[in-house]
């Protein structure tokens, strides 16, 4: 055999791709490090960060130039607006209502021991021991921390003149507070951007979960309980953070004036989440029944070598009937093939079974077809979208 024969030939190629494996693998990792760390740069609060810098930069000029006492702890008027920000109007307003309570809380708590006792250690932990009970208190929501430490800084920083520091220090954090609300006002913060990345997600893990269902029906026999696990997609988590980002659009669209600018938008949103929301929870179902129903471990399965494969046609119609869309409309014409499919599913269910089968694989594959059937009916095709408006 020459050198430069067939045997060296299938060697050569044989090793080459031997070592560009390791090379493409790398390559997909290095591709997914980057797509992760610019999810998280996109994920950072730059806006947030931005406003509560500019209050808190205002808040401090406001509290150097504040006459008397107060002017000497300008320091506690960014502090104000640190504390009030929030990614939402109402709530920066509720941070600031809370947290001015919590801090005029611990210096009441603060001056009445002081009256009473001198500052000794037993003070201190009196003032620690009652703050710290009223940290739970409903009212004061997550703000309440603030009353054992506003009775800490009236106790130790203002010991010689508490009544002048308690003054300074609530009316001062007061001050940063309402700079801190008015900013958020003027430049309100309506995260449509991440919701809608929310929501992508979703559609994105629902195709992944139906097509690797699909991917395992097609095989010649029921997958085993491994194999299932295997081609299972957790869709709680995402679900999840779709809920919380369509909370946070909702909150931070009240007393918002930008919300009449993107209302349209708005509602679109809402009604693309709950869409979505809904087709989740019957692929989750869907999901679950054929776990149970078709796998290789029990006696009798629910649709067999016969009806699995148009099943998996049907799941792989019905994850393009997903991808065609954004959840709340899709395309008309993957719309018709995907009930084209889901009819020829039936059809055959019709043949294989009736006469032949017992009641439970006859339910099993009825509910199989009910949860895809609903699945088609949420979302509304593109024309009907288009005449609705």
């Amino acid at each position: 055999m020459t050198p430069y024969g067939p045997g060296y030939l299938s060697i050569h190629v044989h090793s080459s791709s031997t070592a560009v494996r390791p090379l493409i693998r790398m390559s997909m990792s290095l591709a997914e490090r980057s797509t992760h760390l610019s999810a998280r740069i996109r994920r950072l609060p730059v806006g947030l960060a931005l406003r509560a810098a500019g209050a808190g930069a205002v808040a401090f000029w406001v509290g150097a130039v504040f006459p008397g006492p107060a002017g000497e702890f300008p320091y506690y008027a960014p502090l104000g607006a640190v504390v009030a920000m929030s990614s939402t109007v109402m709530g920066s307003v509720r941070n600031a209502v809370q947290s001015i309570a919590s801090i005029w809380l611990g210096s009441a708590i603060a001056l009445v021991t002081t009256t009473v006792m001198a500052p000794t250690a037993w003070t201190v932990a009196l003032v620690i021991g009652l703050g710290t009970m009223a940290v739970n208190w409903r009212l004061l929501g997550g703000m309440g921390q603030w009353v054992p430490t506003a009775a800490l800084f009236v106790l130790i920083i203002g010991a010689k003149e508490p009544v002048a520091f308690v003054s300074a220090y609530g009316g001062l954090t007061l001050i940063g507070a309402a700079i801190g609300v008015v900013a958020i006002l003027l430049f309100p913060q309506l995260p449509l951007g991440p919701a809608e990345d929310a929501m992508r997600d979703v559609r994105a893990e629902v195709i992944v979960q139906l097509r690797q269902l699909a991917h395992a029906l097609q095989g010649d026999r029921p997958p085993t309980d491994t194999e299932w696990r295997e081609h299972r997609t957790r869709l709680e988590p995402a679900l999840q953070r779709m809920r919380e980002a369509r909370e946070l659009v909702l909150e931070a669209s009240r007393a918002n004036r930008r919300r009449a600018h993107h209302q349209r938008l708005l509602e679109s949103q809402v009604e693309q989440a709950g869409t979505l929301e809904r087709v989740c929870i019957l692929v989750e179902s869907l999901t679950q029944l054929l776990e149970e129903e078709e796998r290789a471990e029990n006696e009798h399965v629910g649709l067999g070598p016969q009806l699995r494969p148009p099943t998996a046609r049907a799941l792989l119609a019905l994850a393009d009937l997903v991808d065609s869309g954004d959840g709340r409309t899709v395309d008309i014409a993957a719309m018709a093939a995907a009930r084209e499919t889901l009819a020829g599913l039936v059809d055959e269910i019709h043949a294989v079974r009736v006469g032949e089968s017992s009641d439970d694989e006859l339910f099993t594959a009825g509910s199989i077809v009910t949860n895809i059937r609903r699945c088609l009916e949420t979302p509304r095709p593109v024309g009907e979208e288009e005449a609705l408006r």
